[in-house]
């Protein structure tokens, strides 16, 4: 996509392997409770007026039907979902209203590609204050382990986009960056993939080395991850 520019997602493929991933399927574990829409907290917020900017401010445009944790132990099936790329927002809807998801522990719903394979999406908050990034801070995992967690976080700004003519149009234009955290610990954003992991593991850089090495590991596209 014309705009689009992704990071280099090198430590997705050491993360994904080195770790034993802790799977969420879209059925929370049997130790969670039922809970209802009323346990959302859930708010109005007002969405800015993009009508004169290309490009679309939401992951998806539709919603998608959602299982929200409100907490480890609560959870809350079938609510239609959609991300807000521009406000770093989960929406939901409720009682006809688009409302602001405010806290969360985690959301997560199953998308279709076009080949008819299934990607399960998963949006958490609660990480450690990085960058300019809170708490609050909505992130996507990409995998997660007893050791590492790998994240995406998404963000959107209007730009002036060149045309053929002698005239640029504005566009939302959407940056994503990794960042690897270990539970309990540290929290960092990813620059030279390698280099930050064995930072962050340094009891497995070893590891970490043979495994890149003998895997002549590329990683330099998201399908290869």
């Amino acid at each position: 996509m014309k705009g689009l520019r992704f990071v280099q997602y090198t430590a997705a493929a050491v993360a994904f392997t080195m770790v034993t991933l802790t799977g969420f399927a879209q059925q929370p574990a049997d130790s969670t409770k039922e809970g209802s829409l009323d346990d959302l907290q859930a708010k109005p917020m007002r969405l800015p007026a993009l009508s004169e900017v290309g490009g679309s401010m939401f992951l998806t445009n539709e919603f998608k039907q959602a299982t929200i944790l409100v907490s480890p132990k609560v959870y809350v099936p079938e609510v239609p979902v959609r991300f807000n790329i521009y406000n770093n927002a989960v929406m939901v809807q409720r009682d006809g209203q688009e409302l602001k998801l405010e806290s969360f522990y985690e959301v997560s719903y199953d998308e279709t590609n076009a080949d008819g394979t299934v990607k399960h999406l998963r949006f958490r908050q609660g990480f450690p204050d990085v960058d300019n990034h809170t708490t609050s801070s909505v992130y996507m995992v990409l995998s997660e382990g007893p050791k590492v967690v790998l994240l995406k976080f998404m963000q959107q700004k209007v730009e002036d986009v060149a045309t053929l003519g002698d005239y640029s149009r504005k566009e939302l234009v959407t940056t994503e960056q990794l960042y690897i955290y270990v539970p309990g610990g540290a929290m960092k954003k990813v620059k030279s993939a390698k280099k930050d992991l064995v930072e962050l593991l340094p009891a497995m850089a070893g590891k970490i080395d043979a495994f890149v090495e003998a895997n002549n590991l590329k990683l330099k596209s998201e399908t290869e991850i």
